[in-house]
């Protein structure tokens, strides 16, 4: 099974964070007049290189189709459920007793400094 963040594989992942780190240690060392961002440019290419050329896993899919149930289910949408009426009953008492509370002036008739 594999892992996928936004339906994009983690690889793609580790590769964007090598070269970014590689382009800030570019920047930075722009900024410092060091020759230390060219050696990151390069090792970020080797390693991209070697993450390219590394071999995939299989990806045949299994020919058994197990099917897994969830025992929880039951829980979680009673849980789900609670969590809603709740959150339900909380906007109302929100509305009714913060918003809606009606603040009448006061009229000031001397000043105290």
């Amino acid at each position: 099974m594999t892992n996928l963040i936004f339906g994009v594989g983690i690889g793609l992942f580790l590769v964007l964070i090598l070269w970014a780190l590689a382009l800030l240690i570019f920047i930075i060392s722009l900024r410092i007049e060091k020759k230390i961002g060219a050696v990151a440019i390069i090792i970020v290419s080797i390693c991209t290189i070697v993450l390219i050329t590394l071999p995939r896993a299989s990806e045949k899919s299994n020919t058994i189709d197990k099917k897994i149930y969830d025992h929880l289910f039951i829980w979680r949408i009673l849980l789900l459920v609670l969590l809603i009426i709740s959150s339900i009953i909380g906007l109302v008492g929100y509305v009714k007793f913060g918003i809606a509370e009606s603040i009448r002036p006061i009229r000031i008739t001397n000043w105290v400094f």
